[in-house]
């Protein structure tokens, strides 16, 4: 074995274990109120681990003759072009979690992001046979086939979608912290596109993969950034990430053509879902209000989970009835789960409402203080203070 195919053994497998670390990290905590954004990244680790390891297998196959070898380095390149598909979908799955968390996709949708990956199968499979995408000579040694670039391209497709989607949510975005994790997505990719074009260019070299893995170290690096500005529990924005966004909103506010507003909401006598039902209880009961309102929100809007059981809503909206809307639309969710028991205990929320033009001289402060005083009136206000009320809150507790 020669010096240089030593060395390029030993790069992917280096780049191998620096993948396996970070599927480690990735999997090695689990959160409630994840979506799948966690599974298609390590679908994605997974697969180029596998990918780097069947280049090897090419690699340590070459000149080995026998009809033993032979079979074995087909399997190697069947593998590795039929997961090299497969990594653009996950890809593109993660790409679409990122932008488009709430979206649940169908029989039918699932089946169309299918066909590219495949083709790409039906192609590789044929191979042996038909010398498409590879031949291995008699020698044992592998040649690109003349439809290589076919099956590369199937592959193409998903980058394409992706890239396509993320530049159009990057040009409507309004929102600093979204366009930063925009421009991440974007630019993940170039390691891997520039390692194909080498590729392509240089026949022999293949640093495709080990590029990938450069890609990888940069979302995981992004995903640890993104921790630090998410609450573990719900899955919102936290509160720095959410005083950093209302900052920007202010700042930005005389630039906008639309009224600001913000929601300040929380629930109704949490402290004694705690106290009667246990804490676990009130964890689960603020996933599911997290749930509920992202589900309810509009995509462009703003939610974070502002402390203990504080939620804080910030959006733009052409009138104020349009701010309104939403909160009717989280009440109307919200009495649909109490129908369903889902939660302990019947739950209600308080919640105020601040909306501000860009002629008006505001601070943050300013609004906040407006919103948290229109969701203490209606606290006040609400028939949830009475004192009869919570007499029943408290006994349904000790019942259990």
């Amino acid at each position: 074995m020669s010096l240089v195919m030593l060395e390029y053994l030993e790069i992917n497998f280096i780049a191998a274990a620096m993948l396996v670390a970070m599927l480690f990290y990735t999997n090695r905590k689990h959160y409630l109120g994840e979506n799948g954004e966690r599974r298609h990244f390590s679908w994605m680790l997974i697969l180029n681990i596998l990918i780097l390891l069947s280049d090897n297998g090419i690699y340590l196959m070459r000149g080995h003759g026998g009809s033993v070898f032979i079979v074995a380095n087909n399997f190697f390149c069947m593998a590795y072009f039929v997961m090299h598909a497969f990594f653009c979908y996950a890809w593109m799955r993660y790409v679409l979690v990122r932008l488009y968390p709430r979206h649940v996709y169908t029989i039918k949708e699932k089946a169309v992001m299918y066909i590219p990956a495949a083709i790409n199968c039906v192609i590789t499979f044929a191979t042996p046979f038909t010398g498409w995408v590879y031949t291995i000579s008699e020698e044992n040694v592998y040649h690109r086939g003349y439809l290589v670039t076919a099956s590369f391209a199937t592959a193409s497709v998903y980058w394409a979608v992706s890239t396509v989607l993320l530049l159009r949510e990057y040009r409507n975005t309004r929102r600093n912290r979204k366009s930063g994790e925009l421009k991440t997505l974007l630019l993940a990719p170039l390691p891997i596109l520039a390692g194909n074009v080498l590729q392509l260019c240089f026949y022999g070299l293949s640093i495709v993969w080990v590029s990938s893995a450069l890609s990888m170290l940069i979302l995981f690096i992004d995903v640890q950034n993104e921790q630090l500005t998410h609450d573990k529990m719900t899955g919102l924005y936290n509160r720095g990430q959410a005083n950093a966004q209302f900052f920007w909103e202010v700042e930005h506010l005389q630039d906008s053509s639309d009224l600001l507003f913000a929601i300040m909401l929380d629930v109704d006598k949490f402290k004694s879902i705690n106290d009667c039902y246990g804490h676990l209880a009130g964890d689960r009961t603020l996933i599911r209000v997290a749930g509920i309102l992202q589900n309810n929100c509009r995509k462009s809007d703003f939610v974070s989970r502002f402390g203990g059981d504080e939620f804080l809503i910030l959006g733009h909206v052409k009138n104020t009835e349009d701010a309104a809307g939403i909160t009717k639309r989280i009440e109307k969710a919200l009495s649909e789960e109490n129908k369903l028991n889902v939660f302990p205990c019947p739950i209600s929320l308080s919640y105020g409402i601040a909306v501000c033009t860009p002629q008006e001289e505001v601070t943050v402060d300013s609004i906040l203080a407006e919103a948290d005083q229109n969701m203490y009136e209606m606290k006040k206000n609400s028939h949830i203070g009475s004192f009869e009320k919570e007499v029943a809150f408290q006994n349904a507790g000790k019942t259990l």
